[in-house]
């Protein structure tokens, strides 16, 4: 979970607990925990940005602030016996360990700091290739086109920026039809960092650098594996330095325009039956 992520739900603690038990004077402060964790929550969206798995910690803040305000107008209002009172507090504490354990089970994960002598840079390219037209069209002037990324050993710091996992706007979209999940499950991942400096100068090591060309294949995407390429590239001379090329589920041009590999081959140009033929 993000710092924020984990104030909120540590706020919702709070209130369920000024809400549940009868304060004593000195924890009176905590009749006021319900503003705070919807002040809390606002925050958490507008400076980490909102995702699915936290939506049960959103809508926990908003019944518990409805609660206290509800009580804030009409103090002698709420009044239950101890069975709805106790059935409140076990749903109260179901939905706070489902909004807890959410964000826990998906995270915005943090990608581990290597170890070696180099920082890492990274740079990506779009090529075009005039002279093959592209079988995986409808249009029939396409030509063949590749997104490349690489992955290379580079000073240290050089810029506080760093490269996101997830680049491709559609991502989500054909995330979903390759894992056959929603696409709202992928979209947290839009807020992951990884460790390389985007467009930094290659490291002055007085050598040459190898180079590792890797590719997912199809039903893969650009980012997969992307933490064993940097592992290389960091790693320095004794290792390598990384690239890797896309044509998978789905390669999106700096121009936006999208290219998905289709589910069907068979129906594409007799694509297929072309490949069985050249591996016979």
């Amino acid at each position: 979970m993000r710092s924020l992520e984990i104030l909120v739900s540590l706020a919702n603690l709070l209130v369920l607990f000024a809400l549940a038990i009868p304060l004593p004077p000195a924890m009176r402060w905590m009749r006021y925990a319900a503003p705070v964790a919807l002040l809390m929550a606002i925050m958490q969206v507008v400076v980490e940005g909102s995702r699915w798995q936290m939506v049960p910690a959103y809508t926990l803040t908003m019944i518990f602030f409805l609660i206290w305000l509800f009580g804030l107008i009409l103090p002698n209002s709420l009044r239950f016996n101890r069975l709805i009172a106790g059935l409140g507090v076990g749903l109260g504490v179901l939905g706070l360990l489902i909004s807890i354990m959410l964000p826990i089970v998906l995270p915005v994960f943090h990608f581990p700091n290597p170890t070696g002598p180099y920082g890492i840079g990274t740079t990506t390219y779009y090529w075009v290739d005039e002279s093959r037209p592209e079988i995986f069209t409808s249009t029939p002037d396409d030509h063949r086109e590749l997104m490349v990324q690489v992955w290379y050993p580079a000073e240290k710091n050089q810029t506080n920026q760093r490269d996101s996992y997830v680049h491709d706007v559609n991502f989500s979209t054909t995330a979903s039809k390759l894992g056959h999940l929603p696409p709202f499950f992928f979209d947290h991942l839009k807020y992951v960092m990884t460790n390389a400096q985007p467009s930094v100068a290659v490291a002055d090591a007085g050598t040459r650098f190898p180079v590792v060309i890797y590719s997912p294949g199809r039903g893969g995407y650009r980012s997969v594996n992307t933490y064993q390429l940097i592992i290389r590239a960091f790693a320095g001379p004794s290792s390598r330095a990384a690239g890797l090329g896309e044509r998978t589920g789905l390669m999106v041009s700096p121009t936006g325009r999208g290219s998905a590999v289709e589910s069907d081959l068979r129906t594409r140009h007799g694509a297929v039956p072309s490949l069985h033929r050249s591996r016979q």
